[in-house]
């Protein structure tokens, strides 16, 4: 990470393609805490500051083609919103900007995918609460231009199994390659107060055993 003071102004990405997420405007920054989730470090995204990191034009990584997305985090509020953890955005921080899919949202005990520009479009899974640290992924197989294929959702949490959802995709939707970690999902106030610590994303779906690997990880 690069610091702006105790705020994050870039999120470096590991794999070597330089698809790195920043944001230079100090108020929306993400604070950096270093003991905050289970004694690790990890980022602050707050309802308040809309904090979040977007990155333009990602190298082997789109909404277009087949994909995975695995998240670390914890939430910390319960109201009836779609909270976005990570995915696509044409624009930063702009919930109606056309934005294919996004994943590991969340809305009252779920987790899973949702499409910003077709109302109620979602591939989910329930959870017993939605409040508390979590593992959540997303993988499609067989989608062109941001649409049809099919879609994976896992998420787990210590006392609890994993869950899967499997449905196909129907909605049109912009293809980008541009992502963001954080921030808004839609219009209005559908973003909240979540810590997040580590995203992976791959530029094809995981099998089982790889996925599991991954929770291994993560966990």
């Amino acid at each position: 990470i690069t610091l702006n003071g105790s705020t994050v102004s870039q999120w470096s990405d590991k794999s070597g393609r330089n698809n790195h997420v920043l944001n230079a405007t100090a108020a929306t920054q993400p604070p950096y805490l270093t003991t905050a989730f289970n004694g690790k470090p990890t980022l602050s995204f707050t309802i308040a500051g809309q904090q979040f990191l977007f990155g333009s034009s990602f190298t082997n990584f789109s909404a277009t083609y087949d994909y995975f997305i695995g998240a670390v985090f914890e939430m910390f509020q319960s109201f009836q919103r779609w909270d976005m953890v990570a995915g696509w955005r044409a624009t930063p921080n702009d919930g109606l900007s056309g934005a294919p899919v996004l994943q590991a949202m969340s809305n009252t005990q779920q987790f899973g995918v949702h499409n910003t520009d077709v109302a109620d479009i979602r591939i989910k899974v329930d959870v017993t609460t939605r409040v508390t640290k979590r593992i959540a992924t997303v993988g499609r197989t067989g989608g062109t231009n941001g649409n049809g294929g099919t879609v994976l959702v896992t998420a787990t949490e210590p006392s609890q199994a994993t869950y899967l959802s499997q449905a196909t995709q129907t909605w049109t939707s912009v293809s980008t390659s541009n992502f963001q970690i954080g921030g808004r999902q839609q219009a209005g106030t559908d973003y909240g107060d979540k810590y997040i610590s580590e995203v992976v994303c791959c530029s094809r779906n995981l099998t089982t055993q790889e996925r599991e690997k991954l929770e291994g990880y993560f966990a």
